[in-house]
């Protein structure tokens, strides 16, 4: 029997949850109402009541948690290969990161009673990615942006519940435009708790996080950390379009409260792609120097040893030689790997081709 994967919002506490729906106007279609009521049980009855005491008993030391050393951010359109990069890194015991099960139940981390949360998760999660048969399990790396979305109203993976927004989640949290000076102060105090969270669960450890939407959102990232380094990773154009589009059809059929149609979702996916690169290549220049990389993926795939080695010794990062077995352990586990190919038609080709830019020109890419 396949395991019936369930919106991320059922993660939030009930006030979140509430949030969410009313900004949206409670437009939610009959054929999903099922869904609808099912994540309102789990956010009301098994996520709030748990969350609630944590919120007690942390909130004073979150919010009193300094960010000792910047994070590292591996950035990059999805679908470029960002996954495996965070998982490997990962493996490095000096960073610390955020975990699946943390990632899709925020206001619960640090309790014993955490381990009833897990359960709940474990049972709607599958053994491998729905989109790329990655390994997917409770205590492997997750991106802050499904944590971000059971926090706070304000997070682009909203867009899955509610795809007839698309476009506004789009340009207001991964491109943070469209904001006023309230949303988007809001905004920064939601990320900036979230990661003295992580920190304080990882015990003051540098954090490693990744989250594809914060390629669009660089000057944000440095305003909260100046000195932050950034791992990017771009993939070949035509290959990263289409499985984003498989990414979205695959979690809107679970995720989605609402109607939805295909060629719409395809047009955003390419508009978004084309958006998101143009903002990235602006911003990039904001990083100060030598806190970027930027990385082909096929680079990754091909030499991932080497290619540790080279991010190391550009961001200056120390004791890979501890790291090194972990790593090598990894690499030798996805060796039989092979990431999906996609044939394009000659006129969408050309589009992605002239509209994409991978850094350095680098045109065995496109």
């Amino acid at each position: 029997m396949s395991i019936q994967l369930i919106p991320p919002i059922s993660g939030s506490m009930f006030d979140n949850y509430y949030r969410i729906m009313r900004q949206n106007n409670f437009d939610i279609d009959r054929s999903y109402l099922a869904r609808f009521i099912y994540t309102s049980l789990i956010s009301a009855l098994g996520i709030t009541p748990l969350s609630l005491i944590e919120k007690m008993a942390k909130q004073k030391a979150i919010e009193q948690t300094r960010i000792e050393q910047a994070p590292i951010f591996i950035i990059g359109h999805w679908r470029s290969g960002t996954t495996f990069l965070h998982y490997l890194m990962g493996k490095d015991q000096q960073f610390g990161y955020l975990n699946c099960a943390q990632s899709f139940c925020p206001a619960r981390m640090f309790h014993h009673s955490f381990s009833f949360i897990k359960t709940l998760i474990g049972l709607h999660l599958p053994n491998k990615r729905p989109v790329d048969d990655m390994d997917l399990n409770l205590d492997l790396p997750q991106e802050e942006e499904f944590a971000l979305s059971n926090l706070t109203s304000q997070s682009c993976y909203h867009w899955w519940s509610f795809p007839k927004k698309m476009r506004s989640y789009f340009e207001k949290y991964v491109l943070l435009q469209n904001l006023s000076t309230t949303e988007y102060q809001s905004f920064q105090k939601s990320y900036y708790q979230l990661i003295q969270k992580i920190s304080l669960v990882n015990n003051g450890q540098r954090l490693l996080l990744k989250n594809p939407p914060n390629t669009g959102r660089i000057p944000f990232l440095l305003e909260l950390f100046p000195n932050a380094q950034f791992i990017y990773l771009y993939r070949k154009p035509s290959d990263v379009y289409h499985s984003t589009l498989k990414l979205h059809n695959k979690l809107l059929e679970s995720f989605s409260l609402q109607n939805y149609d295909t060629n719409e979702i395809a047009k955003n996916t390419l508009d978004f792609y084309k958006q998101l690169i143009t903002k990235y290549e602006q911003d990039k220049q904001l990083i100060p120097q030598g806190n970027l990389i930027e990385l082909d993926y096929r680079q990754l795939t091909q030499s991932p040893m080497n290619t540790l080695e080279q991010i190391y010794q550009s961001l200056n990062i120390t004791a890979i030689a501890q790291a090194r077995p972990a790593f090598q352990n990894f690499i030798d586990s996805q060796k039989d790997y092979r990431a999906a190919t996609y044939m394009s038609n000659p006129k969408l080709l050309q589009e992605l081709n002239q509209a994409i830019q991978c850094p350095k020109n680098d045109k065995k890419t496109a």
